[in-house]
């Protein structure tokens, strides 16, 4: 599994740019960044929000199904 790579993914499919995601979770672009890279990983409350903003399940973010 390659979190970075799935958010990075269902970010571009919503179209939506690091910079609008980041706004939306009130978060450091750069964060973004760091978790599409996977320099960092999002805590569960933030993958959680991550899903919401972009309309995608955390089971296919975590490649889960």
């Amino acid at each position: 599994m390659n979190l970075g790579a799935n958010i990075k993914k269902v970010r571009k499919s919503a179209g939506v740019t690091q910079k609008e995601l980041a706004e939306r979770l009130q978060v450091y672009q750069k964060d973004i960044s760091r978790w599409e890279n996977n320099e960092l990983t999002p805590s569960a409350l933030t993958l959680a929000k991550i899903c919401n903003e972009l309309g995608a399940s955390a089971d296919e973010i975590l490649e889960l199904k």
